[in-house]
């Protein structure tokens, strides 16, 4: 299945990776396998300073170190919970199974073993990419060229080293594998064959639901590299199209349970067309000016709606866009790569271009990974076939496919620095956005978690002045008045908190304490079973509930609180601290003494956990 020069003849190709005549099998495997060694080393080196780096607050404590699913390790619960429930917006069993295998091996607190599977996967990624190339076109040095440009782009950092993007690095992984089995099949159709693609492709959906582009894009390898483009292969797709719409419509769901995707009404269909146009036009530009500093982790919407992008820059980009279509359309014959290379980059980039709106940002570098491997084949393979008649610019050619690999490793390298630790991760998108709330906000909880309440209280200010219709920021700023004692302020933004989410736990719960410390007992009590009627399970708003019960006087029900939690988190000190106590104040002075005993001898050697 070399390149081809011409039309399709619809007639059956050579199996893809069989030596040609007169070539013996294994000599033409040597160079893969160096090529290979060679991929994994510059991973390895590029990405080895990750391996240091600690969890992040921004998504990593719902995928890892919040939860408890995924901290008990791999047990069938883990795999009943992964398959039947959504969880943060997203329905990925294998990614939260990938997460919980890890925690068996490194441990809960492990972050160095989470960063070395996400890069173990990413060499994986580009070995099989070479692998597949290779394999399909009969080109070496123009498949390990694009292996490596998409080993150490620098766009590339924010799925490696950043734990939560696990399901990328995954999805790909599974996605890699399918294609190859797709070329098996196309050499040989069986069932057998059709099996191990449709295998492949579902282990992606369920990595990551980004995948549903991919039967578009086994199609489009039917033009180019196998030459079979015919109605028998649009046949063929359909069933792993069936695959794609029920893995859109579970993400759809998923997303519209936890509330994360914008409305619709929100953001118009021609801001959504704009955004998506400038989207596809931006990461093309990151491509090829990767920068220090270009590439900011967050590219955030506007708060308060409005155009996120200058009309100016959305018709430069749609130019951009048309007229590398056409270019396309008219090398179709000459150069079939460039077609196939760029229906790649726009198919694989559509479910997270803009036209549905996710979440807040209007750029994620993560979104490139897979789809900037189509503009890689495109240049790699033009640069090849325009320098293969002169030997000086072959030979530049092939300086240059050393040289650019290097420094692009280089710019990784600088750029993962951002991801070493909250504070200088969201200390950067804060400095590049200072009036996002969002950035504000996860800057201040980073600050909290470090110990800086001045700086802290700073940033939640910053975030609500900045999204004051944001109930996590107002509920965030409050939570740290509350702990500067400015109680009055905190029941302010509480309440403000409320009247935006009115079953928001946190809130409820917050808004308690701070009453109760203002000598409203009775309305605290009130917001802390609120609280109990939104969540349950939530030990830290009962053992608030007992403890202004028996303020109240109500001493018995306010032991039964406290035995609740007892029962369900025996771990926790302070319910052993607060019943002792409520049996204080009944007299009841040497039962108090053994659960003060109790709590001081947990304090010392048991973690609280978090709620």
């Amino acid at each position: 299945m070399h390149d081809r020069r011409g039309k399709s003849s619809g007639r059956a190709a050579r199996e893809p990776g069989a030596p040609r005549k007169g070539t013996a099998g294994p000599a033409r495997r040597v160079p893969v396998v160096w090529a290979s060694a060679a991929l994994v080393a510059a991973v390895l080196v590029t990405y080895a300073p990750s391996a240091r780096y600690s969890f992040m607050t921004w998504d990593d404590n719902e995928y890892v170190t919040e939860n408890p699913h995924v901290r008990g390790g791999l047990s069938w619960d883990t795999v009943v919970w992964a398959v039947r429930s959504v969880h943060a917006g997203n329905w990925h069993p294998l990614t939260w199974l990938s997460h919980a295998l890890d925690v068996d091996l490194y441990g809960p607190d492990g972050a160095w073993g989470h960063h070395l599977t996400n890069i173990l996967l990413h060499a994986a990624n580009a070995v099989l990419l070479l692998v597949v190339l290779r394999w399909l076109t009969g080109r070496l040095w123009p498949s390990a060229v694009v292996a490596a440009l998409f080993a150490l782009h620098p766009l590339h950092v924010e799925s490696v080293t950043w734990i939560a993007e696990r399901k990328d690095v995954l999805c790909t992984f599974f996605m890699l594998l399918a294609i190859m089995a797709y070329g098996w099949y196309a050499a040989r159709p069986t069932v057998r064959r059709y099996l191990l693609v449709v295998a492949a492709f579902a282990a992606a959906l369920v990595s990551k639901p980004m995948a549903v582009t991919l039967p578009v894009v086994l199609l489009a390898m039917d033009y180019w590299p196998l030459g079979r483009l015919r109605w028998s292969a649009v046949w063929e797709k359909l069933p792993l199209l069936g695959m794609s719409a029920a893995s859109g419509a579970i993400t759809l769901l998923a997303q519209r349970t936890a509330v994360v995707s914008h409305s619709l009404v929100a953001l118009s269909l021609g801001e959504r067309i704009a955004h998506a146009v400038y989207a596809y036009g931006m990461y093309l530009v990151k491509m090829v000016c990767p920068w220090p500093g270009t590439l900011v982790p967050l590219v955030p919407l506007p708060a308060h709606g409005g155009p996120a992008v200058e009309l100016w820059r959305v018709l430069v980009f749609a130019a951009l866009l048309a007229g590398i279509t056409v270019l396309a359309v008219w090398a179709r014959r000459r150069r079939p790569y460039v077609l196939f290379g760029w229906l790649m980059y726009l198919v694989m980039l559509l479910p997270v271009a803009g036209l549905v709106q996710v979440g807040r940002q209007l750029l994620a570098d993560r979104y490139t990974y897979v789809p900037l491997v189509g503009p890689f084949i495109i240049i790699v393979w033009l640069v090849a076939d325009l320098t293969a008649r002169h030997v000086r610019w072959r030979r530049a050619a092939l300086a240059a496919s050393v040289i650019v690999p290097v420094v692009l490793g280089a710019l990784a390298s600088d750029q993962q620095r951002l991801w070493a630790d909250p504070l200088t991760f969201w200390g950067t998108v804060a400095e590049a956005y200072p009036r996002n709330g969002t950035a504000q906000n996860n800057l201040g909880d980073a600050h909290t978690r470090a110990g800086n309440a001045e700086r802290a209280l700073d940033c939640y200010r910053r975030a609500a002045e900045a999204d004051p219709n944001d109930p996590v920021v107002l509920c965030n700023y409050a939570n740290t008045l509350l702990a500067a004692n400015r109680l009055d302020q905190a029941v302010t933004y509480y309440r403000r908190a409320l009247r935006l989410s009115p079953r928001d736990v946190m809130a409820h719960n917050g808004l308690g304490l701070a009453l109760r410390q203002l000598g409203r007992t009775d309305e605290a009590i009130v917001h802390f079973r609120q609280a109990l009627e939104g969540d349950p399970a939530h030990w830290r708003a009962r053992l608030n509930l007992g403890g202004a019960l028996a303020t109240a006087g109500n001493i018995e029900a306010g032991i039964r609180e406290f035995q609740e939690v007892i029962r369900t988190h025996p771990d926790v000190p302070n319910a052993y601290h607060d019943m002792g106590v409520a049996l204080q104040l009944q007299g009841k002075t040497e039962e108090a003494a053994r659960y003060f005993a109790e709590a001081a001898r947990r304090r010392r050697n048991v973690q609280i956990p978090t709620p």
